[in-house]
Order: C-alpha cells, then sequence, then structure tokens
C-alpha cells in the first residue's frame, strides 16, 4: 500500500486553465504534489512547478503516457503513478489491456513505481465521487 506523510498538498490539475497563472514556485513549496493523467509539466514550470510526487492516471491516458515513456518512467522516476480504471481493463489475469500495457512499462522501466487500484477500492470512490456530486 502506499503510505504518504504530507503536510501541506498540492492537487494540479491537467486543465490548459493553468497556462499563464505563474504560480509554479507556489506549488513546488508544497510537500506533496499531486498531477493528473499526463498533464506535462517540462516547459510549463513557470505556471505549473516542476515537481510531482503522486500522479493519478486514469486508465484512459495510461496510453498517452506511453507515448513518451522516458521523459515518464526514466526522467521523473520518482514519481508514484496511481493508475485507476474499470476492473475489465486492469485484470491481472492476462485479459486487462491497461494492466498489460503498464506490467510491460514496468519491465522495461524497473525504477517505476506504479500502482493499480483494486476494483473494491474504485467502488469506494465512486461512491465518495457519486455522493460529493450527485454523477456517476
Amino acid at each position: 500500500p502506499l503510505q504518504l506523510d504530507c503536510d501541506l498538498c498540492a492537487v494540479v490539475s491537467s486543465s490548459g486553465q493553468m497556462v499563464g497563472q505563474k504560480v509554479g514556485s507556489e506549488i513546488d513549496k508544497s510537500s506533496c504534489i499531486w498531477r493528473m493523467n499526463n498533464a506535462p509539466t517540462k516547459g510549463y514550470e513557470e505556471d505549473v512547478g516542476g515537481r510531482t510526487m503522486i500522479r493519478v492516471v486514469s486508465h484512459t491516458s495510461v496510453p498517452l503516457l506511453l507515448k513518451n515513456p522516458d521523459y515518464f518512467f526514466r526522467e521523473t522516476n520518482s514519481t508514484v503513478y496511481v493508475v485507476w480504471g474499470p476492473f475489465r481493463n486492469m485484470r491481472k489475469d492476462g485479459s486487462g489491456v491497461v494492466y498489460n500495457m503498464l506490467r510491460r512499462a514496468a519491465d522495461v522501466y524497473p525504477g517505476a513505481q506504479i500502482y493499480v487500484t483494486t476494483e473494491k477500492r474504485m467502488s469506494y470512490c465512486d461512491g465518495v465521487f457519486k455522493k460529493e456530486t450527485g454523477r456517476d
């Protein structure tokens, strides 16, 4: 299980609305910096900062990470990846398409820290999201 000790967290979305905001140095002061999907930092440090501790990735964004694996899994090798998606894509029995992609990436980049959410945890998070937003 993933264990964190954070005093101040920054959660940075993958929205283009961050461009031009010039809050990168403020974000980088946080003890834990969470980023979403494959949002780039390289070249945007002034707006979004340069540090990343956790990158939460949707199953639909995994192929986008794998288009630039040296950046995501070698250059930023201290980043922890938490990948979520429907069970059918994350199955470990050989038929989970996204899980298989991640497995191959972990073989090529053995230092990559990749966590996949469990079906139980996904169900829990879905419930929290629905409770807080009223949407599935």
